[in-house]
C-alpha cells in the first residue's frame, strides 16, 4: 500500500482498540508474507514494462515516419507513447523499490532520495499521469471535431494547433503539480506503527520519500479529490463518454457515407480513412476508461469512507490491500497497450507497421549489396591495375633483351 493509505489505517481512532490473534493473523499477512495480490502487482507491473517498452517504441518508430507524422492525431499519440512510457518506468521503478525494502528489511531503500530528488520524482511521476489522462482526452474531442465539423477541421485539427494544445496540457500540468515541492520530503524518523508491530519488529531509521505528515491531510484534499476525483475520473469520464457517443452517432448514422457518394474515389478514400481513424481512437479512449477509471474510483472511495466508518479491522485491510493491488495492476496495463490496441483495431497503422520493418530490411540488404559491390570493384580494379603492371613488366624485360646496333 502506498504511503497514504498507511496513513489512513493508522489514524488516532484505531489506537486504543485490542487487537485480537485474527488482527495478528492479517496482519502478517499484509506486511509480513504479503498477500498474492501483492505480488501479482508488482510483478505483473514488470511485465507490463517490458510490453509497454517494446510497444511505445515501435509505435514510436510507426508514427513518427513522414507518412504518417504530417496528421494532427499522430501528434497526440506520439505524446501518449512518450507519457506512457514514463508512467510505466515509474510504476516500475516503485515496485522494485518495495520489492526490495520486503525482502531486505534491514537495509536501507534501493533508492535513495535527496531531498530535491525526492520533490522531482513525484512532481514529474504525477505529470506523467496527468498528461497520459488528459492527452487521451485530447485526442477524443480532435476526433469528434474532425468528424463533426470536416470543414472546420482543416484548420483546427492541425498539426501546429495540436503540438500547441499539447504544450497547454503540459504547462497546465506542471503548475497543478507545483505542489508536491512543498508537501513531499525525506522522512528519517523511527517507522511509524501500530501497536501490534512492537511485537513483531524493532523500530528502526530509515530514511524513506513521502508525504510529510504535517502536510498530510492538506495532501489527501488535492491528491484524492481535487486531483483523483475531479481532473482524473469525473472530467476525463465526463467528457470521453459524451465526445464517444456523438462520434458513434455519427459513424453508425445511415446517411454518414453517403453524403460522399457522388465524391471523386479520392475524396471518398480519404473520408472513409478518416472514420476508420476516428473509430480506432474511440476504442483506445473506451478501454482508457474501462482500465483507468475502476481504480481511480477505488482510491477516492477509500478515501471517503474509511475516515467515516472508521475502519480499523486488520482483515477489512487486507482486502482493501486486495482490491487495491488489483485495479493498480489494470491501470498499470493501460500505459503498455496502446500501440497494441493500433495494430488490433486500426489497418493503417499495421500496413505502417509492414511498411517500415520492409524498409529497414530493404535498407539493410541494399547495405550488404553495395558493401559486396564496392568489395568486388575494389578486387576487379586491384585487379586490372596488377595485371597492367604485370604487361608493361613484361613488355620492359623482353625490350631489354633485344640486340642493340652498338653489340652487333
Amino acid at each position: 500500500m502506498d504511503n497514504m493509505t498507511q496513513l489512513i489505517f493508522r489514524m488516532p481512532y484505531c489506537a486504543g482498540i485490542n487487537r485480537t490473534s485474527i488482527d495478528y493473523f492479517y496482519y502478517q499477512k499484509i506486511h509480513h508474507q504479503k498477500s498474492w495480490a501483492w505480488w501479482l502487482n508488482h510483478i505483473g507491473t514488470f511485465i507490463v514494462f517490458i510490453i509497454s517498452f517494446c510497444g511505445n517504441l515501435l509505435c514510436l518508430l510507426v508514427l513518427c515516419r513522414r507518412r504518417l507524422k504530417r496528421n494532427s492525431y499522430t501528434q497526440y499519440l506520439i505524446a501518449l507513447a512518450i507519457v506512457d512510457s514514463g508512467a510505466i518506468l515509474c510504476e516500475a521503478v516503485t515496485a522494485l523499490d518495495e520489492i526490495h525494502r520486503y525482502q531486505n528489511p534491514d537495509k536501507q531503500n534501493f533508492i535513495q532520495h535527496t531531498l530535491m530528488s525526492c520533490k522531482f520524482y513525484y512532481y514529474i511521476r504525477f505529470i506523467f499521469y496527468s498528461m497520459s489522462s488528459w492527452v487521451t482526452v485530447a485526442l477524443a474531442v480532435e476526433r469528434l471535431v474532425a468528424i463533426k465539423f470536416p470543414l472546420w477541421s482543416k484548420h483546427i485539427c492541425s498539426v501546429i494547433n495540436a503540438r500547441r494544445i499539447l504544450l497547454l496540457i503540459l504547462l497546465f500540468t506542471m503548475m497543478i503539480q507545483s505542489y508536491h515541492f512543498v508537501v513531499k520530503g525525506i522522512d528519517c524518523s523511527p517507522s511509524s506503527s501500530l501497536p501490534l508491530i512492537s511485537q513483531l519488529t524493532k523500530n528502526k531509521t530509515n530514511c524513506r520519500c513521502k508525504t510529510m505528515p504535517q502536510y498530510a491531510t492538506f495532501d489527501i484534499i488535492v491528491t484524492v479529490y481535487f486531483w483523483r476525483l475531479c481532473l482524473m475520473t469525473l472530467l476525463p469520464l465526463t467528457i470521453i463518454i459524451t465526445v464517444n457517443v456523438l462520434i458513434m452517432s455519427k459513424l453508425f448514422s445511415g446517411n454518414s457515407l453517403n453524403d460522399h457518394t457522388n465524391a471523386l474515389d479520392n475524396a471518398r478514400r480519404k473520408t472513409i480513412l478518416l472514420y476508420k481513424i476516428s473509430r480506432m481512437l474511440v476504442i483506445v479512449s473506451s478501454i482508457y476508461l474501462l482500465l483507468h477509471v475502476p481504480g481511480s474510483s477505488f482510491e477516492v472511495m477509500k478515501y471517503m469512507f474509511v475516515n467515516p466508518f472508521r475502519i480499523c479491522s486488520t482483515k477489512w485491510q487486507y482486502y482493501i490491500s486486495i482490491v487495491h493491488n488489483i485495479f493498480d495492476l489494470l491501470t498499470n496495463f493501460n500505459y503498455g497497450i496502446n500501440f497494441y490496441l493500433y495494430i488490433i483495431s486500426g489497418q493503417h497503422i499495421r500496413n505502417e507497421l509492414f511498411r517500415t520493418f520492409k524498409h529497414s530490411k530493404f535498407h539493410s540488404t541494399n547495405f550488404e549489396a553495395n558493401g559486396n559491390f564496392q568489395r568486388s570493384s575494389y578486387f576487379m580494379s586491384s585487379y586490372v591495375h596488377n595485371s597492367k603492371n604485370n604487361q608493361l613488366n613484361c613488355s620492359n624485360i623482353q625490350l631489354s633483351k633485344r640486340p642493340t646496333g652498338s653489340s652487333v
